[in-house]
């Protein structure tokens, strides 16, 4: 990625401490495509609500709801939504609860930027090749579906072309009919081309009568 460009998508920064937000939202803000802000994890949780972010990059401790109660309930309500978390505490309560939670990554205070910003980015990427997948299982599905479209009409049209329907020239003597090209063909070998029937051969009780009147008469 050149350095003047952004990552394509949006970023919700969450932080309590004004002077925090204000350096490491300017940073991000150079870095992202779209940054929200927002000072407590309440008013984070209602901006996730309102404008779905990609990603969500959190401090732990603070007021009103703390981040890991708002990254709760963004888990809950779509788990897929990376989530990761700044912290002073890096004692192991509060990294068994994050790994409970679900969180995606975890970056101590003071915060080195070029380390943050590479576990959004890495994130981002992972938000981004989640979207492919399923763009490309719709695709198939779609190119599935159309497929399965064209065979059905195809045999429809096989259907229609089998179908014996009009007026065909036939001979009143020998009962054969005329094709397509001008030929003159046996009733079952047009038939036979024409639609999806075979022939099995006998004699009626008329013209067992005919051709073999000693035999005498037949039902």
């Amino acid at each position: 990625m050149a350095p003047s460009a952004k990552v394509p998508g949006t970023l919700l920064y969450v932080e309590d401490d004004a002077d925090t937000r204000a350096a490491l939202g300017a940073s991000l803000a150079r870095r992202v495509e779209t940054l929200l802000l927002a000072d407590n994890g309440a008013v984070g949780l209602a901006m996730f609500e309102a404008h779905a972010p990609d990603v969500v990059v959190t401090d732990i401790t603070m007021p009103v709801l703390d981040g890991l109660a708002m990254a709760r309930a963004i888990k809950g309500a779509r788990r897929e939504v990376p989530v990761i978390v700044t912290t002073a505490y890096n004692d192991t309560p509060y990294l068994l609860e994050a790994i409970e939670v679900g969180v995606d990554g975890y970056v101590l205070k003071p915060v080195d930027f070029p380390r943050l910003f590479e576990v959004v980015r890495r994130n981002f990427a992972v938000v981004d090749h989640q979207r492919q997948a399923v763009r490309h299982q719709e695709e198939q599905r779609l190119l599935l579906e159309e497929k399965t479209r064209l065979v059905e009409d195809l045999q429809g049209a096989m259907v229609r072309i089998k179908r014996l329907s009009g007026l065909l020239p036939i001979c009143a003597n020998c009962k054969r009919i005329r094709d397509d090209q001008g030929y003159w063909t046996a009733v079952e070998k047009y038939v036979g081309e024409h639609a999806d029937v075979a022939f099995t051969h006998g004699i009626c009780p008329p013209c067992v009568e005919a051709l073999y009147p000693d035999l005498g008469p037949h039902e």
